[in-house]
């Protein structure tokens, strides 16, 4: 780039060593701060700005690439969840995606051009951030001559069904390669759909310039507001959904079904489903023909769903798995299917809004996708919380190891059970599991309760914390199977009272539950124990009393 001397190589690395450390953000602050510099040598600011730019740069060498992308940039999602649909996904456009398509138009419909592209983009990058250098007029008008090569080749592409099948073959072969580094939960990439390169294409061809259609759509989708759990503020937006798809259909009159890109956006990009739910309903498709819309949302619905399982199948180990063996899924994996689950519940929400689970048309294909999950989680996924719950509550000194893990899997299994309630798909099944399970807890309560003199009595309450962790997952709590006779219990709470600092919140509620069912029996009868009660319910008020 320019000759370097000893003094400019040891500051070259002094360089290197100070914005490795720093976020990329900070970098660019850094330039800014170096650029507006008065009072050192000009040279010198040159050359540390030179070494600056050339650091920010140096991981992005694919610069045609790059700048040809940006032609997407407001509609490209980076979502594998989708390739899961098993079905075409109406106006999606993946960035992986948009890089097969750059792979097959550098080599089939403008490789000159690009490689002119990428001599120039470098060149630019000696002496600029490529950030800067993409928003040069020349690097635009770059952009623009891929453009319009890249629609005249698609358009020779789709003109035949054997040039469409070959592209796509091409297309599918790129992106099973890449997907491969995506997900770790999906077997086999899904097949190139023309529909995606149609609607690739379409969004070249009408972005030819600040009034184009493609930029009316973009101000559009960058205004239009993020999910929200308000009932009014998704009415709102759906309405304003509906307005902006009315107006950019009468602007486009030569090309109305245009506008369909904006709420295919809003499903694909915002994640809008609320919206994108009630404008299906209001703009009045009808259930059973379905449109584009309708069609993007069915495809979130079943995909989301059969993620679900697989990442399941995988983190669970539901093929290979030893009876007994503990479940370790990582807090990245936990935090996915979290995410999922609550990504279900809105697509559900969204579903039930635009009315397509009320056509006998439209209607089985979420039974049957729902239907499929299901027997996965109610039989499989539901027998191993059982074991390991049933495990983690005999553990009477220790916990389990994956005790943390195992409540978050009832978890997870009970909320299955409430979006099962929301979508009219309630089972028995889960419901008899629930029982089973909290029968065991209480089983194990009574073992707990029972112990010698010379046992630890912070081990028995602990051990009871762990049970009620579980059994507090289902809205029931320990307290419930412990008998106010028990002199056991009388014992137990005494020692914790004592020590009542030391009490976290689940183990106050146990406390203050018996405490209160100790108060009612005292009231009531005058047995022998009641001297006993009345001492512990005494000892929880004197706890109760502030420090001095």
């Amino acid at each position: 780039m320019f000759d370097a001397s000893d003094d400019d190589t040891t500051l070259r690395r002094k360089i290197n060593e100070l914005v490795a450390r720093l976020p990329a953000s900070l970098v660019y602050n850094l330039l800014s701060e170096i650029e507006g510099m008065d009072g050192e040598s000009p040279e010198r600011i040159q050359l540390v700005r030179l070494y600056v730019i050339e650091h920010l740069n140096r991981q992005r060498t694919n610069r045609a690439r790059r700048l040809f992308t940006t032609l997407f940039e407001s509609f490209m999602i980076d979502d594998d969840v989708l390739y899961h649909a098993g079905m075409a996904v109406p106006g999606m456009v993946q960035r992986l995606d948009v890089g097969a398509l750059w792979e097959l138009l550098s080599r089939d419909g403008f490789p000159v051009l690009a490689v002119e592209a990428q001599e120039k983009l470098d060149e630019m990058a000696r002496t600029e951030v490529l950030d800067r250098a993409l928003r040069s007029p020349e690097a635009l008008a770059l952009m623009e001559r891929m453009r319009v090569a890249a629609v005249r080749h698609l358009d020779m592409v789709l003109s035949s069904r054997k040039t469409t099948d070959d592209a796509l073959a091409a297309l599918s072969r790129n992106r099973a390669r890449r997907t491969r580094l995506l997900s770790a939960y999906l077997d086999k990439a899904p097949h190139f759909e023309a529909g995606t390169v149609q609607t690739m294409r379409d969004i070249l061809a009408h972005a030819d310039g600040p009034g184009a259609p493609i930029a009316l759509i973009d101000e559009k989708l960058k205004t239009f507001p993020a999910p929200s759990p308000n009932a009014w503020e998704q009415e709102r937006a759906a309405d304003r959904l509906l307005n902006a798809v009315d107006d950019l259909s009468d602007r486009f009159r030569d090309n109305a079904s245009l506008a369909q890109l904006l709420p295919l956006s809003v499903a694909n990009v915002k994640r809008n489903y609320a919206a994108v739910g009630l404008y299906i309903r209001q703009s009045g498709v009808d259930p059973g023909r379905g449109n584009a819309v309708s069609d993007a949302l069915t495809a979130h619905f079943v995909a989301t769903i059969r993620f679900l399982t697989a990442a399941l199948t995988t983190v669970l180990k539901l093929n290979e798995r030893v009876p007994g063996s503990a479940i370790r899924p990582s807090l990245k994996e936990k935090a996915r299917i979290n995410a999922l689950m609550q990504r279900l519940a809105q697509v559900i929400e969204a579903v039930t809004a635009s009315g397509l689970m009320e056509d006998r048309r439209s209607e089985p294909t979420f039974r049957n996708a729902w239907g499929t999950a299901s027997k996965i989680v109610v039989t499989r996924v539901a027998a191993i919380a059982m074991e390991r719950s049933a495990q983690a509550a005999v553990a009477r000194r220790h916990a389990v190891i994956d005790h943390e893990d195992v409540i978050w899997l009832d978890r997870l299994i009970w909320d299955w059970q409430e979006r099962t309630r929301d979508f009219g798909y309630e089972t028995y099944e889960l419901s008899k599991w629930r029982e089973t399970l909290l029968e065991e807890m209480r089983a194990n309560v009574e073992k707990a309760m029972k112990f010698e003199e010379t046992d630890s009595l912070d081990e028995r309450m602990e051990h009871l914390l762990r049970i009620n962790g579980i059994s507090t997952v289902f809205d029931q709590r320990v307290s419930r199977w412990i008998p106010t006779t028990s002199h056991n219990m009388t014992r137990l709470l005494s020692h914790r009272l004592e020590r009542a600092r030391d009490m976290g919140p689940a183990e106050r509620e146990i406390i203050d539950d018996l405490i209160a069912t100790a108060k009612t029996e005292v009231g009531k009868s005058r047995y022998w124990k009641s001297n006993e009660l009345v001492d512990l319910i005494e000892l929880s008020e004197k706890a109760q009393k502030p420090v001095g």
